[in-house]
């Protein structure tokens, strides 16, 4: 659910322990450390303090959740507190095993978004998660899943959430066919977050001036032939521009694709972590506008000033503003 229909919902992030290696990854630098998982009481604690706030869906985040030793019992404990959706964020990688992914389900886990960034082995496991077989076991994984659906768990869905990276760009139009094959037709396309290895590097980052008409093509694919429900995260309406896109298209197309502001309700985050609570707890939507994100000085001027969020900040030191047009 999107919009003023979607309950207002937590994620709580578990550590960031991973079994994959992200090029991408934001977290890299605390998983290298070998940041210590966060204690089952205080995710509880977390799951409570935001269950009282009026939270009535949550999640889990990693690193990678589908890792952390307790994970079933949160998960049952999210239910138990009345909690009417629980979900996983995970790679994937550990819902190879079908008696695990039955288990998440039993607990009461009711929807599963996957991150898999390309149907091709040599992107996904070379390039990008550096671990040989990962992609097979995610197919295995999201069979699984399709198993526990067909058995009428999962009420949620399944989704997934590649990031759209210069190795990928050119990819879409298979990458949709191939899980679209698998069975699931709800995918987000992320444009990549330049972090971790990916930070000022353009062979991980492409410009959007040249994303753009790949990002273009494939939502008119989709409005021709495709029909899968796809949208795309960080990318700003004007960036269709850069693709020739103007007028109506402009407008339907970004309405449908594009809003993040629309798809996304404010969600809380706690980062279970931490000892201090009140300091490790905040809106994602508030920080990645106030603090991670960032506009060109002439976004003032531009009539979706309000709904867009501007570009990551580490895009714009990449590339600077120039790509960016008021409407």
């Amino acid at each position: 659910m999107t919009g003023a229909a979607a309950p207002r919902r937590v994620e709580v992030h578990l550590g960031t322990l991973c079994n994959n290696r992200c090029a991408f990854c934001m977290s890299g630098v605390n998983r290298d450390h070998k940041e210590p998982w966060a204690s089952l009481e205080r995710v509880k604690e977390e799951l409570r303090h935001f269950r009282e706030k009026g939270c009535r869906a949550a999640g889990f985040l990693g690193g990678e959740p589908s890792v952390y030793p307790r994970i079933l019992e949160s998960v049952a404990y999210a239910r138990e507190l009345g909690y009417e959706s629980v979900s996983l964020c995970t790679n994937g990688t550990r819902l190879s095993d079908p008696a695990f992914c039955a288990a998440l389900a039993e607990a009461g886990l009711t929807r599963v978004t996957m991150s898999v960034h390309s149907h091709r082995a040599e992107v996904e496991d070379g390039l990008i998660t550096r671990v040989p077989g990962n992609l097979a076991r995610k197919v295995e994984g999201l069979r699984n899943l399709a198993e526990l659906r067909r058995r009428g768990l999962l009420a949620g869905g399944v989704a997934l959430n590649p990031v759209l990276c210069r190795p990928t760009l050119g990819d879409m139009e298979d990458y949709v066919a191939f899980f679209g094959a698998l069975g699931v037709d709800d995918i987000r396309f992320n444009y990549v977050w330049p972090q971790g290895d990916a930070e000022g590097d353009e062979s991980w980052v492409p410009s959007l001036r040249e994303a753009a008409p790949e990002i273009a093509r494939i939502m008119l694919l989709n409005e021709k032939r495709l029909r899968r429900h796809l949208t795309f995260g960080g990318v700003p309406k004007c960036a269709l521009v850069l693709a020739g896109v103007t007028g109506r298209a402009l407008d339907y197309l970004a309405g449908k694709y594009l809003d993040e502001a629309g798809f996304d309700p404010d969600n809380d985050v706690s980062l279970a972590t931490k000892n201090g609570p009140l300091k490790d707890r905040f809106v994602w939507q508030e920080v990645k506008k106030g603090v991670l994100k960032t506009k060109a000085p002439g976004c003032a001027d531009c009539a979706e000033r309000a709904r867009c969020e501007g570009v990551w900040g580490t895009y714009a030191q990449l590339y600077g503003f120039e790509e960016l047009t008021p409407l």
